[in-house]
């Protein structure tokens, strides 16, 4: 396996833990608030954790199938993935 796609693959996986702890804080605020923005938030974190999740089994299973300068930008768009997610996970924890 290519070290793009291999750590392209890495990124995907973190994403996927932090938005697992997002998916777990939103609850713990929705429970408590009841507010509808923390549904929200509590749904679009679950959407992405799942096309994290199918991302990284993707790539796991069809590394093959790709071309050569795909694993370089799929690193890039999950790199800018994983830095804006820890940001906003830093926000939410605070």
């Amino acid at each position: 396996m290519d070290i793009s796609m291999y750590s392209a693959e890495i990124t995907s996986i973190i994403s996927a833990i932090l938005l697992a702890g997002l998916i777990a804080a939103y609850l713990r605020m929705y429970r408590d608030t009841h507010a509808q923005f923390s549904l929200g938030l509590t749904i679009f974190a679950g959407v992405l954790f799942v096309q994290n999740i199918i991302s990284a089994y993707s790539m796991t299973t069809m590394t093959g199938l790709f071309g050569d300068p795909l694993p370089a930008y799929l690193l890039g768009i999950n790199a800018a993935e994983v830095l804006g997610i820890a940001i906003l996970f830093k926000t939410t924890i605070r």
